[in-house]
C-alpha cells in the first residue's frame, strides 16, 4: 500500500502529538509514502508559526522541517495534477490545497493520511481509501 501524507498528519507526527504514533505505524508498514510539493510550503509555514509563536527555536525548527521532509519518499510536482485539483476543487466545493492530495491519492490508487476532518469526509465519500484515526 501507498500512502498520500498530508501536511497536518506531517506536522502531527513531528511534533510527537497524540496521534503520532498511530500514523508512524502506518507510513513505517506502507511500500512508499507520497506526498505534493505543496507539503514542504506547508511543514515550513506551519514550523515557521510555531518559531514565531515562541514555541519552537530555530534551531528545532529546522530540525524538524528535516524530519517532516524525510517522512515522504516521493514528491510530486504540483503541476502534474493542478489542473485537475482546480477542477475537483470547483466540483466539491473545497481547498484546493486538499484537492492536491487527494487527486494525488486517487490518481496513485493510494489511501490518504490526514487529520483534516472535512478532507476525510470527502475522500471517502469519493471513494479515496482513507486512515480513519479520529
Amino acid at each position: 500500500m501507498n500512502i498520500v501524507l498530508d501536511a497536518n498528519a506531517g506536522i502531527e507526527i513531528v511534533l510527537n502529538r497524540s496521534k503520532s504514533s498511530l500514523l508512524k505505524e502506518y507510513i513505517t508498514n506502507c511500500q512508499k509514502v507520497i506526498s505534493s510539493d505543496l507539503y514542504k510550503a506547508e511543514i515550513t509555514n506551519t514550523l515557521w508559526q510555531y518559531i514565531k509563536a515562541g514555541l519552537l527555536s530555530k534551531e528545532n525548527g529546522n530540525s524538524l522541517l528535516k524530519l517532516a521532509s524525510d517522512l515522504v519518499d516521493e514528491y510530486y510536482d504540483i503541476n502534474e495534477n493542478n489542473t485537475e485539483s482546480l477542477i475537483e476543487s470547483v466540483r466539491l466545493n473545497h481547498s484546493s490545497y486538499d484537492m492536491l492530495y487527494f487527486t494525488l491519492a486517487r490518481r496513485n490508487g493510494a489511501t490518504l493520511l490526514t487529520l483534516d476532518k472535512k478532507l476525510l469526509a470527502l475522500a471517502e465519500r469519493e471513494g479515496v481509501e482513507t486512515v480513519k484515526l479520529l
